[in-house]
């Protein structure tokens, strides 16, 4: 009588079998975890992050590829674009373009759907993550349209407030003058060309100077409309801070808009070395400094 073999697996090999389906399960679940089907989709004037991020190294490769003379193809960082655009009428694509990543133009269009509008180029440094540098170099090519910008008549109060419930000021007539070492952010941005942005950044220059000696002074923030130091005066009664050259730390020098790492370094070293610096003669003689510096540190210098 034939009897039927049963089919033995040893117990090891059950085991990696069992091991086995478990991976498989595992690989399985974070598939559908990592790739889920039917992907929602917004409206037409917004990408999700994916689509951003795919769109973002799209031109990356666009952008590397014309830099090159090359094809759409080349490996490597995101060159940014760089062309005129309303920041109230842009989508997605187009803030990606020009170098915002993907969640500053999620916050772009978040803001514009509660009601958002930006007035003026300098407003456009309000959005929420837009780094200093970004904004600086997307500023010449913001365009405003009539109906956003921000009305300027004649006549009307130093301050109006639109419908967000955003206070802006009136602008001051040509010829106007303020002093440019004690004029507030308020004042400033009084003055046509300057906004919220510029006005701060006139304060925060004036401040690491010590003060301001000259209106030209002015010109050395980048990005201020030509012209712009015709609207300061000085008031010579307002003494500038002096920066005591033996006594001050590395972080106070290296602050001055004058004196650079390099500069700084080579005064610690003679400090260190030689004592206190007595003179211009042994300051200009340190490495990086040259006879032209002189002008424009005196005022700010001091050897006590």
């Amino acid at each position: 009588m034939n009897r039927k073999r049963k089919f033995y697996v040893p117990r090891e090999d059950r085991r990696v079998l069992v091991f086995l389906m478990l991976c498989i399960l595992v690989v399985v679940v974070v598939y559908k975890c990592l790739y889920p089907e039917g992907a929602r989709r917004h409206d037409g004037t917004e990408f999700t992050s994916q689509r951003l991020d795919s769109f973002a190294q799209t031109s990356a490769n666009r952008g590397l590829g014309r830099q090159y003379g090359e094809d759409n193809s080349v490996e490597g960082e995101r060159v940014p674009e760089t062309f005129v655009f309303d920041p109230n009428r842009a989508d997605s694509a187009t803030f990606v373009r020009l170098g915002l990543l993907p969640w500053q133009a999620s916050n772009a269009l978040k803001y514009r759907r509660k009601g958002g509008k930006w007035r003026s180029p300098d407003d456009f440094a309000r959005l929420y993550g837009l780094s200093e540098e970004t904004f600086r170099r997307l500023r010449p090519y913001i365009r405003i349209s009539p109906e956003d910008a921000a009305p300027r008549h004649g006549g009307r109060p130093a301050w109006r407030t639109d419908s967000m419930h955003h206070r802006y000021p009136a602008k001051f007539p040509q010829g106007t003058t303020v002093d440019l070492n004690t004029a507030d952010t308020n004042t400033l941005r009084r003055i046509p060309g300057i906004g919220r942005y510029y006005s701060q950044a006139i304060r925060r220059y004036g401040d690491r100077l010590g003060g301001y000696v000259s209106v030209r002074q002015v010109t050395e923030i980048e990005g201020l409309p030509e012209g712009i130091e015709e609207w300061f005066t000085l008031d010579s009664s307002v003494a500038v801070r002096k920066l005591h050259i033996n006594r001050a730390t590395f972080k106070q020098l290296v602050r001055h808009p004058y004196l650079d790492y390099e500069r700084v370094k080579s005064i610690f070293q003679y400090r260190e070395h030689y004592g206190p610096i007595k003179g211009w003669e042994q300051l200009l003689f340190l490495p990086g400094f040259l006879p032209s510096d002189r002008e424009r540190l005196a005022p700010y210098v001091s050897f006590d």
